[in-house]
């Protein structure tokens, strides 16, 4: 028998308010009907729908349509992803009802998303659309309320590399639609051209609320909205899980810059799900990748085929979408785990019933030094043990000369900025001054870490009114490389608003939480575990200039004596979860 794959382009999708979307749509071409997997998207996808294999899906028998979101490429309407949150989750409701009112439709809809796309399937599935069956919202999450699709924050700090990197993406089909339009947009090309080949300058621009791209009014909105994303968190009381009806897939990975969101909706989705239906169908994949890179080699490491590939030699994330479809769309009586993840070093895949696994036991390690945990070659030591007296560490932050980002979770879109994404060699970072390195005695044995939220808390003081504190889990080798395995920040004081930034007490010590996410490695016999403390990961993150200030005022920055503590009333420490043989 042979197969053939009918494919239409720019299909016309009328919403409820007259706005037309457009969708490619590819289908097994016959005259059957068939359930259908929808992605919505800011642009088409070509091969795959984000990482389901398009060729793979149809041959299953699956319709698949992406489409591209209003304002975007071929899509009619206006682009505004500041009000995405009233949007999306009707334009995803009407879409998913269009289709299941198609002859070639047997009735039952899924959703994939990634990121962004992510965030819409959630939009749409709160909307509650009667035919949406299954959704897969990949390295997205429900953490901000209902406003899925603001920028991301950690610790009260955006995450800057993604949001610099996405404002070029989205500034350039804004432009691409006004010229179309008849404006003349000559300038603003020119400055789009600035910031993708000057990545140093771009990325290094202060006052960020100045960036040249932000004297243009719709452009200039974009990045407001961007910078000042710690403001769109979710309202009080605001229900988001509880509108959720169908079951979910869950995908991210160790070095997904929206990692935890991910693992938050699935724990969360169990508890609160609008129904039991959902609420007992939520499956969580976790693998060695980063943000839209699910291969088996990142940064330094290679982790092995079975990263990426499944026993039948199908690309894995691939392969685990279509058994969820089945399972929800088809009704195939297959066996998903709850939580199937991968244990970097180990090099294999677990499955397990909930998470953290049900074996995982916590072990609380302390930060020790006598005084000089300045560098890796300092005194800095990690161990089971309760400080007594110990002297504090002291560094200064200086926000002209941050510590840079080397490795860890990033976007995709970094490769041609010049940051590579992943486990890195941290020896640069670790011979700076203004890093503090506290390192266990080599392992007598293996020590798997599967888990998380890790946090590490710290007992702290700062000269200054507003500063940064950030953590790092480091693999330490045998030879003395190191690895960064998982990493976080927190920002001094509450963030109320952009007008009224917090600030805390100049010398006053405070116990600070830095999460850091979650992960599965084992620490091999021989190894150390390291944890790194800082104020600065730029430009991952927007650089704290120290003056208690909102986000993106100051030009000029203020240097600031940092002192950690570690002595019996402020004993900073890091839980770990361990893994008993």
């Amino acid at each position: 028998m042979t197969y053939t794959m009918r494919i239409e382009r720019d299909v016309p999708m009328e919403m409820r308010d007259g706005t037309i979307l457009r969708a490619d749509i590819y289908r097994p071409n016959d005259d059957q009907q068939h359930p259908a997997i929808l992605s919505r998207f800011m642009f088409k996808a070509f091969g795959r729908i984000f990482n389901l294999e398009i060729i793979s899906a149809s041959y299953a028998g699956y319709a698949l349509v992406s489409q591209v979101c209003r304002g975007r490429g071929t899509s009619d309407g206006q682009w505004a992803g500041q009000y995405s949150a009233s949007i999306e989750g009707m334009d995803g409701y009407d879409s998913v009802e269009w289709i299941a009112s198609q002859k070639w439709c047997d009735g039952n809809v899924g959703m994939l998303g990634y990121s962004h796309g992510g965030g819409f399937t959630w939009m749409a599935a709160m909307q509650n659309p009667p035919h949406l069956k299954a959704i897969a919202p990949w390295s997205s999450g429900v953490t901000g309320g209902q406003r899925v699709g603001v920028p991301m924050v950690s610790g009260n700090t955006i995450q800057l590399m993604n949001s610099l990197l996405w404002m070029t993406n989205e500034a350039t089909d804004v432009v691409n639609r006004l010229e179309r339009e008849g404006h003349d947009v000559s300038e603003m090309r020119r400055i789009l051209a600035w910031a993708q080949n000057n990545p140093e300058e771009y990325f290094n621009f202060l006052p960020l609320k100045d960036m040249p791209f932000a004297n243009f009014e719709r452009i200039g909105q974009m990045w407001k909205w961007r910078l000042h994303g710690t403001q769109e968190a979710g309202r009080e009381g605001e229900k988001t899980y509880e509108k959720v009806m169908v079951p979910a897939s869950h995908l991210t990975g160790w070095y997904d810059g929206g990692g935890i969101g991910p693992v938050q909706s699935f724990k969360n989705m169990r508890k609160l799900g609008g129904t039991r239906h959902a609420r007992e169908n939520q499956h969580l994949l976790i693998g060695p990748w980063s943000h839209a890179v699910l291969l088996n080699h990142l940064g330094d490491i290679n982790f092995g085929s079975a990263a990426a590939v499944s026993l039948t030699g199908d690309p894995l994330p691939s392969k685990f979408a279509l058994d969820f479809f089945d399972k929800y769309l088809k009704g195939i009586d297959n066996k998903l785990p709850a939580v199937r993840y991968f244990v970097m070093n180990q090099n294999q895949w677990h499955e397990a019933d909930d998470w953290p696994p049900q074996q995982t036991q916590w072990r609380r390690f302390f930060l020790h030094s006598q005084g000089h945990a300045n560098t890796a070659a300092g005194d800095g030591l990690l161990t089971g043990d309760e400080p007594a007296s110990e002297p504090a560490d002291t560094f200064v932050y200086d926000p002209l000369h941050p510590v840079p980002t080397i490795g860890g979770p990033m976007t995709s879109t970094i490769a041609g900025y010049g940051f590579v994404q992943g486990p890195l060699e941290q020896y640069h970072i670790e011979k700076r001054a203004d890093v503090l390195c506290y390192t266990t005695p080599e392992l007598n044995n293996d020590m798997e870490i599967t888990g998380g939220p890790l946090e590490i808390h710290i007992f702290a003081a700062t000269s200054a009114r507003s500063t940064d504190y950030t953590a790092k889990l480091v693999d330490v080798y045998p030879d003395g490389r190191s690895h960064n395995i998982a990493e976080g920040i927190v920002r001094t004081g509450v963030l109320k608003s952009v007008e009224h930034p917090g600030s805390v007490n100049p010398a006053e010590i405070y116990e600070y939480v830095i999460g850091m996410g979650h992960t599965s490695l084992l620490f091999r016999r021989g190894h150390r575990i390291r944890i790194d403390i800082s104020s600065s990961n730029f430009p991952l993150y927007d650089r704290n200039m120290n003056t208690g200030n909102p986000i993106g005022e100051d030009a000029k920055g203020i240097p600031a004596m940092q002192t950690i503590y570690h002595q019996s009333d402020f004993a900073s420490y890091i839980d770990l979860p361990v893994i008993s043989e």
